[in-house]
């Protein structure tokens, strides 16, 4: 679908630092999948984003960027 938002990644939430590394969202390490969820829950909260869960411990964050607006190409001419 052309005119779909684009997801992007907002942040990282994880209990394991070796599955998750760098990159340009904010990674938050939780000490247990019980802070994790808790962490992403109020950052979904905070922020409408969508948590989506990885399944090796981590969870991504993801916002969606709005359609790129389309420019009116017809011009209006009176006469």
């Amino acid at each position: 679908m052309a005119d779909a938002p684009q997801a992007v990644m907002f942040a990282v939430v994880s209990v394991n630092r070796q599955a998750i590394g760098g990159g340009m969202a904010p990674i938050f390490y939780a000490e247990d999948i019980a802070e994790r969820d808790r962490i992403a829950m109020w950052l979904s909260r905070i922020t409408n984003c969508i948590v989506h869960d990885l399944h090796d411990g981590s969870l991504a964050l993801t916002v969606n960027a709005p359609a790129p607006k389309k420019s009116s190409s017809s011009s209006h001419q009176g006469g």
